[in-house]
């Protein structure tokens, strides 16, 4: 399964919460990512995000995400 699938699957059900991504910016910094429109931003990943959770051109990582209840 690759990690792509891995976040869309933890997104699934995940419709009354808010997903914490964190992202490997390419100068190396770490960013953190709240998003309370679970939706979107998992649309978002799958148009801009290989399987990897490299961005598509960009040398952007998604490195972890968790989805909480709001």
């Amino acid at each position: 399964m690759t990690l792509k699938e891995l976040f869309v699957n933890a997104a699934n059900g995940a419709e009354n919460c808010k997903v914490i991504l964190g992202i490997r910016m390419p100068d190396g910094t770490k960013e953190m990512i709240i998003n309370d429109n679970v939706k979107n931003k998992v649309d978002y990943v799958c148009g801009k995000y290989d399987d990897d959770l490299k961005m598509i051109g960009v040398p952007i990582f998604i490195e972890e995400f968790l989805f909480i209840k709001k």
